[in-house]
């Protein structure tokens, strides 16, 4: 008898994203798919949760596992000015704080400098998400079908990239069977991040044999005193983009003929997460 788990899938198009690889500036690189933070922000919006007291947030830490994957038809560089409106960068530009012309010309206040912004067109996305708590799920998923309590615009990476739900369905009947290619962007976890659920014993040499860079994501942070984000969890994964592998045992999405790969967000009992 064939072995299968029960999972919530969104399908979302996006015209136009950017997933900022952190620390990039001058030129803002883009990941080809969103970040765990990323999908975690876009649910934590929809369900309306504010801060880190919030129950739900809480459950989300015990136990919220997801896996993301993605296809763009383009990627496109943006010129755009960034403007950084301090009284120091006024002054090195206009030479006083009252001033706004230069050669008679009224300009913006603050200083500026150019950017270049990689932006992919035409995104489409699955987006699988599990926790072992059933209600929870399918609260998680009312919240997409019904986002009465979101907290701004829906949309995933910039404020501006809007997102359409093309499918949000549960339950997603996974079924247990060996597979041999993904053809899109994926995150994959190493063996200690994985949900264990839905891996056999040759994960870690599935894994070790991968082709793909490592990275080291964050999922879950804490508000400081001083009203700062500080990332204290992370997942290590590497960035597989698309091909076949060494025939696998996994559960399988049979409609998307996906291998279905959790990533705890929280890793679990053997992952070392130092903020």
């Amino acid at each position: 008898m064939e072995q299968t788990k029960q999972v919530l899938k969104i399908k979302i198009h996006q015209s136009n994203a950017h997933y900022r690889v952190p620390f990039s500036y001058q030129r803002r690189f883009t990941y080809p798919i969103p970040p765990y933070s990323t999908v975690k922000g876009l649910i934590c919006n929809l369900m309306g949760i504010k801060d880190e007291a919030d129950k739900r947030l809480i459950k989300m830490r015990e136990g919220l596992s997801l896996a993301i994957y993605g296809k763009y038809e383009s990627l496109i560089k943006e010129y755009v000015w960034f403007r950084n409106l301090s009284q120091e960068s006024h002054i090195s530009k206009f030479h006083s704080v009252t001033n706004r012309f230069i050669d008679n010309i009224p300009q913006h206040p603050g200083g500026q400098m150019p950017v270049t912004v990689d932006v992919l067109h035409n995104v489409n996305l699955i987006i699988y998400i599990y926790h072992s708590d059933e209600d929870f799920l399918k609260e998680i998923k009312d919240a997409f079908e019904n986002p009465s309590n979101r907290l701004s615009i829906i949309h995933l990476g910039r404020s501006e990239d809007w997102v359409v739900f093309q499918e949000i369905k549960w339950p997603v009947e996974l079924i247990q069977k060996s597979a041999m290619s993904i053809n899109y962007f994926v995150w994959i976890p190493a063996k200690e991040y994985a949900n264990k659920d839905f891996i056999d014993e040759d994960y870690d040499n599935f894994f070790n044999e991968l082709n793909g860079n490592i990275f080291r994501l964050p999922t879950f942070y804490k508000i400081t005193d001083s009203n700062q984000r500080v990332f204290d969890e992370y997942v290590t994964v590497k960035l597989y983009e698309g091909g076949s592998f060494k025939k696998t045992k996994f559960y399988v999405d049979p409609n998307e003929n996906i291998p279905v790969i959790f990533s705890r967000l929280r890793g679990n009992e053997d992952a070392k997460n130092p903020g």
